[in-house]
């Protein structure tokens, strides 16, 4: 019983699984602005961060790993700041010093959009920008999961 009250409310946690990803327009660390829609044909990794989430720290490194790996194969990934403090957020950034694109959304506005409920949360856009793949927190090997998800993204 409780493992069906478990999976009840599992399933009543709003998702944009199956649903367009919202488009969004954001500042790099580069100072350029990247929009969602550019990276259409692609697959892409979002992974929404803060730096007071400690399992940011832990996760970013992995996604580097697998931005290293499957980037030449079709993967893109963004990392996304929700930090209102940009600057400390940058500072933070700078220290893990990831090879992916690093944005900063200084609004509650995306995470309205994507429904963020816990830092950090990873969502994978399929080629066509529909939502395929989206967790909330971060363990040790959750990025095995997103590898499985990667991987078949990419041979569709």
């Amino acid at each position: 019983m409780s493992a069906l009250l478990a999976a009840a409310s599992l399933s009543a946690v709003p998702s944009l699984v199956g649903q367009p990803a919202p488009d969004f327009a954001l500042r790099s660390m580069d100072g350029k602005n990247r929009r969602l829609s550019e990276f259409r044909g692609q697959v892409v990794l979002v992974n929404f961060w803060a730096r007071w989430a400690s399992d940011s720290r832990q996760e970013m490194p992995a996604l580097d790993r697998i931005n290293t790996t499957y980037n030449r194969a079709g993967l893109v990934v963004l990392g996304v700041s929700v930090d209102e403090d940009w600057r400390r957020a940058r500072e933070f950034a700078d220290a893990m010093k990831v090879g992916y694109p690093i944005l900063f959304d200084t609004t509650p506005d995306i995470g309205r959009n994507y429904l963020l409920r816990k830092m950090p949360m990873t969502i994978l856009v399929d080629r066509s920008g529909v939502v395929r793949y989206s967790s909330a927190g971060f363990k040790s090997g959750d990025e095995l999961a997103y590898l499985d998800q990667i991987r078949e993204l990419l041979r569709e």
